[in-house]
Parts: structure tokens; sequence; C-alpha cells
């Protein structure tokens, strides 16, 4: 089943509702042409009436923003997604304001010049693969040659998939994978 698209002169191909879409709107009493400009979050045509399936489809199409209420929505969120260790979880809690983005660039682009050193975002680093315990050097290595580096890409890999691989027994791979979870949690 082939759907409708109504096409004025202001839209592109990336912009085109389908008829039962700018319906679904309207009934909500929603302009469907501030949909493309991004002037209604997911949360505002959910709570308009729109129905869940037609905001999905446009929240993914048009890249709507969940909400344009951050109150407590990004630590919301944070314990809803699944797969989250609690570090994970604290760092998007704390990213919910402006404040995270923040750096400090006191020094002039003369004093830049004079000194290399350079105020870098404060990324995670990663858990050596080293660090997680029964591996070993050479058995890093051999993580290593499949693109395992870290303890935390060791916690999520498929043990059974890696021990043909890197043929190895897919025991100790387990073993190895349910070490990393203990300590990346």
């Amino acid at each position: 089943m082939s759907k409708e698209y109504v096409v004025d002169d202001s839209t592109t191909a990336n912009d085109e509702l389908a008829l039962d879409e700018r319906e679904s709107l309207e009934v909500a009493d929603l302009d469907p042409d501030r949909v493309a400009s991004k002037e209604y979050s997911y949360r505002a045509l959910l709570d308009a009436g729109v129905d869940e399936s037609v905001a999905d489809t446009l929240r993914r199409r048009f890249s709507l923003p969940w909400s344009f209420e951050t109150d407590g929505d990004l630590d919301r969120r944070s314990n809803e997604v699944r797969g989250l260790g609690e570090a994970e979880r604290a760092w998007i809690a704390a990213s919910e304001d402006e404040e995270w983005q923040a750096f400090e660039h006191a020094r002039s682009r003369a004093s830049e010049s004079e000194d290399d050193e350079r105020t870098e975002r404060p990324w995670p680093r990663p858990t050596p693969v080293r660090a997680v315990a029964g591996v070993g050097p050479d058995d890093a290595d051999a993580l290593a040659e499949a693109g395992i580096i870290s303890a935390e890409r060791l916690a999520t890999i498929d043990a059974a998939q890696v021990a043909a691989l890197l043929d190895l027994d897919v025991r100790h791979v387990r073993t190895w994978r349910y070490n990393a979870r203990e300590l990346v949690d």
C-alpha cells in the first residue's frame, strides 16, 4: 500500500508529509508546515493528541527534538535507557545543564602560540583491557587484533564470535566479558 503525498511549492522531497500525517496534525490543531521547521517537539506533538506512530515518524524524518523543556528530562531519560551503566547515567544526567560544556579559555592567541597546552574536553578515558581480571599481556594483544582495547568494549562483545575469530575457548572469552562488566559497572 503506497502513501499519497501532498506537496506544495514550498516543500522538498524530504519535507513531504503524507496525507494522513497532515490530517493528524490538523485534527490536533497544529500547523503541518511548521513541523519541517522544527517548531514542534516530539513531546508537543504527543501532548496535542497526535497519534504516537505519526509523531514517531515525524520525529525521525524531521529530526525533531524530544522536548523543548529540559527540566529533569535528560535525567529521566538516562534512567530509562537500557544498557547504560551507572557512570554513563551520571554523565548523561550531568550533561543536562549548559555548564558541562564550559571551557576555560583564559589565554590569548599570543600565549597559545608560546604554550602548546590546550584545554581539552574532559572525555572519559577507557579502561585498558589489561585491567580486566584474567586478561594477560598475550590475551590483551590477541584482543587488540580484534579491535578490543578497552574493558568497556570487552563488556559488550559477542563472546562466541570473538572466540571463533581469535580461535580461543569461548568459556575464557565469556569469563573476560563477565569480569569486564563487573569492572566497568
